[in-house]
């Protein structure tokens, strides 16, 4: 019996690792040959998340320099996980048609704002439209630009704990605009990583707004723990659960969806999510079971430079513009945004 299941494994293109109590119970030829430090009561690698109650997840995971995409599914204690190295190719096709599709309604929209204004005896700009305006296309090029790799990554030794009541702190008020409330919590007064603040800002706005996005008035919840020797971001939502298809995008970004449709953005929110993880050798899980999909980031916590000085989190200025109001552009009412912070 134990050979045969051994033989179901290893016909799976995929690496197929079982799992039970945290420990592995059996796992295929392909998942050993990608993972050797897998073995039969072992426990999993720190650096794969997994859920913590029945239902299931899909993430991406870095593990010596490698990342893998994987999707698992949690029922009576156990869990069977699935996995491959993730795709090398930084945009689907799916999502390069969003961004084209972005970026003519923005042009668009710009065209709208400030053309009235260059013909004779044309209305005064809408300053805070075409501010959003510009906001959304400043935030789509730099997304673009992130998974293009042409972005530079600039870890330092940073208070990852701190970043969170900053960020918290700045988008809270915001997103109280749209009827949607976020709320911190942790019991880590400080939490130390090797990471890069600007990037770990962009995520944590991106895994917000997504949320924010989903929660439909509701609440969102950030919080961290530190776990061994990770630290464990969350962001949950008080949004109804996901429909079936919307799992089945989780499991296979770009495939069988639709592209955006207008107003629903360009589609990158998990892949620059994912992107930003995997510079820092952390995991990303999409959790979902009987409440709605959790997002849930885990990173390591060393090693830690001791030549490198801890730098709060400040608020840095991108192409003139404020980086929060840029990451939640699409969420937030054009009355909002000026042109009074360009520089």
């Amino acid at each position: 019996m134990l050979d045969l299941i051994q033989s179901l494994l290893d016909a799976f293109p995929e690496g197929v690792v079982q799992i039970r109590g945290g420990l592995v119970q059996a796992c295929s030829e392909r998942a050993r040959q990608y993972l050797p430090q897998l073995a039969v009561g072992a426990p999993v690698p720190a650096a794969l998340t997994l859920p913590e109650e029945d239902g299931g997840g899909t993430g991406e995971f870095s593990q010596d320099g490698t990342a893998y995409a994987f999707s698992c599914s949690a029922a009576g204690g156990e869990l069977i996980l699935l996995f491959r190295p993730a795709s090398e190719c930084a945009l689907t096709g799916r999502q390069l048609e969003g961004v084209a599709c972005q970026l003519r309604a923005l042009l668009g929209d710009i065209l709208a704002e400030v053309g009235p204004a260059t013909a004779e005896g044309g209305r005064p700009v809408p300053a805070a439209a075409f501010g959003k305006t510009f906001h959304r296309l400043f935030r789509l090029l730099n997304n673009l630009e992130l998974l293009q790799g042409t972005v530079s990554f600039r870890p330092e030794v940073m208070d990852l704990a701190g970043l969170c009541r900053y960020v918290e702190r700045l988008a809270a008020p915001l997103l109280r605009e749209v009827g949607v409330t976020l709320e911190y919590r942790s019991r880590e007064s400080g939490l130390l990583i090797p990471g890069d603040p600007a990037l770990l800002q962009k995520l944590l706005l991106e895994l917000i707004a997504n949320a924010a996005r989903a929660a439909e008035g509701g609440g969102v919840v950030l919080s961290l723990r530190r776990q061994g020797e990770r630290a464990v971001l969350t962001v949950s939502h008080s949004g109804p659960p996901a429909n079936g298809r919307r799992l089945d995008s989780l499991l296979q970004p770009g495939v069988g969806d639709e592209p955006p449709l207008p107003g629903q953005g360009a589609g990158l929110g998990l892949s620059v999510a994912r992107r930003a993880v995997s510079l820092h050798g952390g995991s990303l899980l999409m959790e979902w079971g009987q409440s709605a999909p959790a997002a849930v980031v885990s990173l390591p916590t060393g090693p830690l430079n001791g030549q490198t000085s801890v730098r709060a989190p400040d608020l840095q200025r991108d192409g003139g513009l404020d980086p929060v109001l840029m990451e939640l552009s699409d969420l937030l009412p054009a009355r909002l945004f000026g042109l009074e912070g360009l520089d």
